[in-house]
């Protein structure tokens, strides 16, 4: 009879029960903040919204900047295209000189 109740003992103490905190993957499980969960999800909602809006407004300002540094951009474009039409204009002003001063100086 002894040997029963010490295997049944055995046994019994073999089947540990391991609480949920130190099986779980979760890192949550079990910890003190668990109780507050509502609290916490929203707490990390606020701050969701808080980093959304910040993001929003980062975007509405590099979109802006974009705007202005592709307009200043263009108007550089602009603004190369009409020297060098002046240039090849006033190339050809100047070969124009050279070539009455060619004549001038034949006559």
């Amino acid at each position: 009879m002894l040997r029963t109740t010490g295997n049944i003992l055995i046994k019994q103490a073999s089947r540990l029960v391991v609480p949920a905190r130190l099986s779980s993957t979760d890192p949550s499980a079990g910890s003190i903040n668990a109780a507050h969960d509502k609290f916490a999800e929203r707490e990390q909602a606020l701050e969701n919204v808080y980093f959304r809006k910040q993001n929003e407004e980062l975007l509405t300002q590099l979109r802006k900047k974009h705007t202005e540094l592709e307009k200043k951009s263009d108007d550089i474009e602009r603004e190369q295209k009409r020297i060098e039409e002046e240039i090849k204009k006033l190339e050809k002003q100047r070969e124009q000189l050279m070539k009455n001063a060619q004549k001038t100086a034949k006559q």
